[in-house]
């Protein structure tokens, strides 16, 4: 007879804490303040020419003047439709394999040459984000490495074929 009306305490308890905790996946969020919270999607970054993972054909010239990261093609053409400006855009070269799909390769824009790449875009979060200066600041470290870029989404694009210069071929890293 104890056990049952400790059994029956226990199984009370665990009923009452359970109210008290959050409700369960699939149930509705609770916004600070209690009010009630809207389920949404993250944001889907784009490119600079749409959507992310089209694939399209880009056409430029190597990026030679100015502070510019290494491989960044000035894009003039997209989809043989010539932009109003060319667009700077850092360009990584992948060549496909047999086990993994898609493969780094040692792919370089050659200078002064116009290039014809057919591929797709994709993109990076850069720079560091704020939280890691302020969780610094509250340990106490100032050796902390920071970026002289800001926390930033940036499009990049993927050579998967090298239509332009001709006898480009896109090998992987070895």
């Amino acid at each position: 007879m104890k056990a049952c009306f400790f059994f029956g305490i226990a199984c009370a308890g665990l009923m009452l804490g359970a109210m008290a905790v959050p409700r369960a996946i699939g149930q509705p969020r609770v916004a600070p303040g209690g009010a009630k919270a809207e389920a949404t999607r993250p944001h889907q970054p784009s490119g600079y020419f749409g959507d992310l993972g089209n694939y399209m054909t880009i056409e430029g010239v190597l990026a030679a003047e100015g502070k510019v990261e290494t491989g960044t093609l000035l894009v003039d053409t997209v989809n043989g439709r010539k932009l109003d400006q060319p667009i700077p855009v850092v360009v990584r070269a992948h060549a496909f394999d047999r086990t993994t799909f898609l493969l780094p390769t040692d792919f370089v824009i050659p200078p002064k040459q116009r290039c014809v790449l057919k591929g797709f875009e994709s993109g990076a979060m850069i720079g560091v984000p704020a939280a890691v200066e302020r969780a610094a600041k509250e340990l106490r470290r100032a050796d902390v490495p920071m970026s002289p870029t800001n926390w930033r989404w940036r499009p990049y694009f993927v050579a998967l074929i090298v239509v332009e210069p001709k006898g480009i071929e896109l090998l992987p890293k070895r």
